[in-house]
């Protein structure tokens, strides 16, 4: 049994090569074998049939003197010849031999002698002498003056056979040496063809799997090296074009930078070189102040050249080793190999002081100043992965323009100092749908204010039964529970000198503090399935009267959601001890709700609320 197997075009090339070379030389050979013994048997016959004649003259004086020492003369001259004679019969008409011999029997008994001359004549059908491959020739004789008889003669081809043995030694010695040229010729071809075709299929199948890198070797002029030719010139023509498409791919049309999906996937190399050598890497998240505003004031044309101009500045002033990209919309970001968070501040105002000096022109001519915002973050100090580092310095940037824009700021959370604080948990959030993992990032907010671990959890279900106390459905109560537990979210962008300072807060950390509702509206509102959360989380600090922050709102302008978190915070706040003040007896928090009057909390919200805890109280007696 053969397995089947592939079999190589070189091998394919050798077989045939060979059999075609075979079969010609075999088919040349026996024609020339046949050819060759057709004219030695014809020129053989030739001979014997003119020694028939000259038996025939010379068998005359036997039978007209009936001498047998003349024909026994005759028997021994043939003898001693190198004719391949194999018997001589003389005989008359009715076959009565007159004189036979015969070389496989030269010794008859006479008393056998008339019947084997007979057989020798032939007249015995099928006898050949005891002698295969006889070949006979016969001419008629005078006996006497009036009759003839006939000579025969019988002849081997042993002559012949020799001869055709030398010619055969010969051609199939002829054979050897061409089966050998031609099986070496037919693999030099073979390999000189399938060389070049093997290299051409392995650069094919390179290409294939998009290493566009390689060439085929140009080594012949024949059909082959032409095909190896055409293919590296297709090959240079995919590579530039490859080259262009990628360039395109990687590139933002607008402002010749690099775009998005492009910052992603080099941020991602990046990190992992920082990790591998143990350096530092940051990053800047760029956005343009009030852009929406100057777009709506002067037009997309303004708008489009504003971000081309911005972009120019950014080359300027980046290293070249700096990537920089358009993240999207008026955003921008640039990743800093080898630097760290002091260095990358550095070069974040840096650029923000070049694009607030940079004139800036309308469609009158006139001078439109522009600034920017600029959030710093570094890895692997503020996060290990690429979407946290990313947020870090994000969350860095909403405070920048929380705090009055037109600054750089940097994240100021390490993570050697809160790990549950890791910006990749945000990121985690803005993709969750369930509320483990809401409640699992609450208890990072609560780690940064030094709350008791559960206390966002606390707050959270409170808020839930006080709206639904005050007329909140149900999807309007599950709003109230994940609000109550992002409420403070932004406060992970801020330092933590600021949330956890024992002594009284000066005006500029009252100012960044009081940013906080704004950082988690910008964090959250990039997942869209918190979105309906974001009124809870960005008002949760307006006041009834009109005094709170971030917009100072006043009455039901206030979002219901946020007027009962206001409560429910303040009072759980109350209850738990804090850096700078102890905690309070439940009497007391409930007493200064109670006491409140309308001014920071709505009164109405307020009753349900104590009347809720009323009822809490009550079942905790009954238990």
């Amino acid at each position: 049994m053969f397995r089947k197997s592939k079999t190589s075009l070189e091998a394919k090339l050798c077989l045939l090569t060979m059999g075609l070379l075979f079969a010609v030389l075999l088919g040349v050979g026996h024609f020339a074998m046949s050819q060759q013994k057709k004219a030695l048997v014809d020129q053989q016959r030739t001979a014997f049939q003119a020694l028939a004649r000259a038996i025939a003259l010379a068998a005359e004086p036997v039978v007209s003197t009936n001498d047998s020492s003349v024909g026994q003369k005759i028997i021994d001259q043939l003898n001693q010849t190198d004719l391949d004679v194999e018997y001589i019969v003389v005989s008359d008409n009715s076959g009565n031999p007159i004189l036979a011999h015969s070389r496989s029997a030269p010794h008859v008994d006479k008393k056998l002698f008339a019947g084997q001359a007979r057989k020798l004549a032939g007249y015995v059908t099928g006898y050949s002498g005891g002698v295969e491959n006889v070949y006979r020739t016969e001419l008629p004789v005078r006996v006497s003056k009036d009759k003839w008889g006939t000579v025969a003669i019988g002849f081997s081809l042993g002559d012949v056979n020799r001869s055709i043995d030398e010619l055969e030694t010969s051609i199939l010695l002829v054979f050897a040496l061409a089966l050998i040229v031609g099986i070496l010729g037919s693999i030099m071809l073979a390999r000189g063809i399938s060389g070049q075709l093997r290299q051409l299929i392995a650069t094919a199948r390179d290409v294939a799997k998009g290493d566009l890198t390689g060439s085929v070797p140009e080594s012949s002029s024949d059909e082959i090296g032409e095909l190896s030719k055409t293919f590296n010139i297709m090959l240079r023509a995919i590579r530039d074009s490859h080259e262009r498409l990628t360039q395109r791919a990687n590139t933002d049309s607008l402002t010749d930078l690099h775009n998005h999906r492009y910052f992603q996937e080099r941020l991602a190399v990046e990190i992992s070189r920082a990790s591998r050598y143990h350096h530092n890497l940051s990053v800047l998240m760029i956005d343009i102040d009030h852009f929406k505003n100057f777009n709506d004031r002067y037009g997309h044309p303004f708008g489009d050249r504003v971000l081309r101009e911005i972009a120019q500045i950014m080359k300027a002033e980046m290293r070249d080793m700096d990537v920089i990209a358009r993240y999207g919309g008026e955003e921008f970001a640039v990743i800093l190999p080898e630097t760290g968070i002091d260095d990358a501040y550095a070069a974040g105002e840096r650029l923000r002081t070049a694009v607030q000096r940079h004139c800036f022109y309308g469609a009158e001519n006139e001078t439109v100043p522009m600034t920017i915002s600029v959030g710093a973050g570094q890895y692997p100090s503020h996060s290990l992965e690429r979407e946290g580092l990313i947020m870090a310095a994000d969350m860095a940037l909403y405070r920048a323009k929380s705090t009055g824009r037109n600054k750089t700021c940097r994240y100021e959370q390490e993570l050697q100092d809160n790990p549950a604080a890791d910006p990749y948990r945000v990121h985690v959030l803005l993709r969750a749908t369930d509320l483990r993992t809401v409640e699992a990032l609450s208890s990072a907010i609560d780690s940064k204010h030094r709350f008791p671990l559960g206390h966002g959890k606390i707050v959270a279900n409170k808020a839930a039964k006080l709206g639904a106390a005050v007329g909140m459905t149900e999807e309007e109560c599950d709003s109230a529970r994940i609000a109550g537990l992002l409420r403070d979210i932004g406060q992970l962008a801020l330092p933590d000198g600021i949330v956890t300072k024992p002594e009284p807060l000066s005006a500029e950390d009252r100012e960044i503090l009081a940013s906080h509702p704004s950082l988690g509206h910008s964090i959250v509102q990039k997942s869209p399935g918190l979105k309906s959360m974001l009124p809870g989380i960005l008002h949760h600090h307006e006041s009834f009267d009109g005094s709170g922050y971030p917009f100072g709102l006043a009455g039901e302008d206030i979002p219901l959601v946020a007027r009962v978190i206001a409560v429910v915070d303040s009072y759980c706040a109350m209850i738990t001890d804090r850096p700078h003040r102890p905690k309070m007896e439940p009497a007391v928090a409930r007493a200064v709700l109670a006491n409140d009057d309308g001014h920071q909390f709505d009164s109405v919200i307020v009753k349900a609320f104590l009347k809720l805890l009323d009822e809490e109280v009550a079942e905790d007696m009954a238990a």
